[in-house]
């Protein structure tokens, strides 16, 4: 479990493929300049993701939408598309996450306060393909392919009226708005603190045999394919932010907020964390046979 203990979140940016590029402090971010040049693909980057989130720290929720570019790399049509809804694994005791951490000895979980869980509402899906537009919100179902757990929410199914075909390519536009937890495992809020793991609604594997989307489980790990990761965090002004790959762009508004914008090719994930307590420090790795590395490390000031 985290406590605002040494925290450490190091950004490795690896060799010259992306240039850094300094973020503009005030202004308005130009979405294409800013950009890095995309290098040559290192996976098949067929689940791609465009986010814009919004931290309200007072009520401790995170606002999102998002646009998955999607590609059916099987060789059978998919009759449907399956999403992972993580943070719905605290959103009770009733979750398959924590019947098997009780099951397992960890009964204080069960007595947080309420001010302590988490969750995940999706308020919004569409499928876009060929210049059309199609709402699947209304059709969408939660399923437990694993347990049969009625009252896990962890994996929404959403049927489709035509089936997405073998290399072909959709948009799914989604929105939604999640709690974040005071810290469950591996993500989570204490105090001004958040680090922000496993929090957006995430396509899950489609393979020959079939999707490979399953609930969250306590004792398991995380699978997904690969993509571009294009995100924008609004954050109030003043908090450090760091995140998966590159800071692209830096726009602060009048409202007492700023926006971050982030960028990143051939990952799977994208985690992210914020408070205004973090001292930052940078450093570079060089060595004659290896790429320089960009190192930053962020850290609560009783760890400095």
């Amino acid at each position: 479990m985290f406590s605002r203990a040494a925290v450490v979140f190091a950004l490795l940016a690896i060799g010259n493929a992306y240039p850094q590029r300094p973020a503009p402090a005030v202004g308005p971010a130009s979405p294409a300049a800013s950009l890095p040049t995309p290098a040559a693909p290192l996976s098949s980057r067929n689940a791609s993701y465009r986010i814009s989130a919004r931290l309200d720290p007072e009520a401790r929720t995170i606002t999102g939408d998002e646009v998955i570019t999607w590609r059916n790399v099987s060789a059978a049509p998919a009759m449907t598309l399956q999403f992972h809804l993580y943070y719905n694994a605290w959103r009770n005791t009733r979750s398959s996450w924590m019947r098997e951490r009780l099951l397992s000895g960890a009964t204080a979980l069960a007595s947080r306060p309420a001010e302590d869980w988490g969750w995940i509402d999706l308020t919004s899906m569409r499928v876009n393909r060929a210049g059309t537009g199609t709402d699947v919100f209304s059709r969408l179902r939660f399923i437990a392919p694993d347990d049969g757990n009625f009252e896990d929410r962890t994996v929404v199914e959403a049927p489709l009226e035509v089936p997405v075909q073998p290399g072909e390519t959709i948009e799914i536009q989604v929105a939604w708005t999640s709690r974040v937890p005071r810290t469950f495992a591996r993500t989570g809020a204490v105090g001004d603190f958040y680090f922000i793991a496993q929090w957006y609604p995430k396509i899950g594997v489609l393979q020959d045999t079939g999707w490979n989307c399953h609930q969250f489980h306590s004792a398991t790990e995380f699978f997904s394919d690969f993509g571009t990761y294009e995100v924008s965090l609004d954050v109030p002004e003043g908090w450090t932010v760091g995140a998966t790959g590159r800071e692209v762009a830096r726009r602060a508004h009048v409202t007492g907020r700023a926006t971050h914008r982030y960028y990143q090719d051939d990952v799977h994930d994208f985690a992210w964390t914020t408070s205004p307590d973090y001292i930052e420090r940078r450093a570079k790795f060089e060595h004659p046979s290896l790429p320089p590395v960009d190192m930053r490390l962020l850290l609560q000031p009783e760890h400095d």
